[in-house]
């Protein structure tokens, strides 16, 4: 048996499922049913925690790369210049 619930949904969230829905052309309703029964289903219940610095894993082996890449990307964004430079 169904039950009925009220969410309160911050802004975005309600954003993204109006234009999932849309997309669809299934109710807003559905849309978060469907999000919230796969969450439910879903083994990965890992939360990551804001500002908290967490490992980079690929799956070619690797992370050295990825971290340059990463903090290339972190010093571009705060107003750093990234450049290119010869061996």
């Amino acid at each position: 048996m169904a039950e009925a619930i009220t969410l309160e949904l911050s802004d975005e969230v309600a954003r993204h499922a109006r234009e999932a829905a849309r997309r669809t052309g299934r109710q807003v309703e559905d849309v978060l049913t469907d999000w919230i029964s796969r969450g439910a289903v879903s083994d990965d219940t890992t939360l990551l925690v804001p500002g908290a610095a967490y490992p980079i894993y690929t799956p070619y082996g690797n992370e050295a790369a990825a971290q340059g890449l990463l903090g290339a990307l972190k010093a571009e964004g705060a107003g750093a210049h990234v450049t290119d430079r010869e061996p």
